[in-house]
Order: structure tokens, then sequence, then C-alpha cells
């Protein structure tokens, strides 16, 4: 019963330290709604990443690149309130998406 125990919690402890090894290297977005499009601030292991592309994914044909601070507003020009998935790429080709609801253009 002691083995087993010992067994169960060893393996916890492996995967929740692979899977806490995969965030801190992976990118993160932090997308903040606004009329007209969103604030996108992307980082890796809490550091900003300049130069990384960011776009909706509907709209593949505009794409946006984050200032040194990993921030970048994303334009969007749908007039009536809809979700949309942002989704980031850095210069090693690390991805990340997030999906928010952005608010009407209508005043």
């Amino acid at each position: 019963m002691k083995k087993s125990i010992a067994a169960l919690i060893l393996t916890t402890a492996t995967f929740s330290g692979a899977a806490l090894a995969d965030l801190q290297h992976g990118l993160t977005l932090d997308v903040s709604p606004q009329k007209g499009g969103a604030w996108v601030v992307v980082e890796r292991a809490g550091q900003p990443q300049a130069g990384a592309t960011v776009s909706i994914q509907a709209d593949a044909t505009q794409s946006y690149v984050t200032a040194d601070n990993g921030r970048v507003f994303v334009h969007s020009n749908v007039e009536s309130a809809r979700s949309l998935t942002f989704k980031a790429t850095d210069s090693e080709g690390n991805t990340a998406s997030a999906k928010r609801l952005i608010p009407s253009n209508r005043s």
C-alpha cells in the first residue's frame, strides 16, 4: 500500500513538473478588448516578446507586430459584437491563441 501511494505521488509530481515547464516556456496572450479591436500583450516565461506577429484567426490578411514591450493594438473591422480568436507567433515559431468578445464599433 505504501509503495502504491509513493508511486502515485511520484507520478503526479512528474506530470505536474512537465506541465509547469511547458507553461513557463510557452507563449501567453493577454487580450484586452476595446471598441474596434483589442490590445494584445505577448509574453514568454513572463518576459515581453518584441517582434511577435499577432493576427485575428479569421482574417489572416492583416497582421501586427509587437513593440519592445510585447504589446500591439489589433484592429477589428466588424461592426457588431462578436468573439474573435487572436493568434500570436514568435520568432522561434511558438504559437498561442486566445478567444475574446470584442464590443460593437457602434456608438
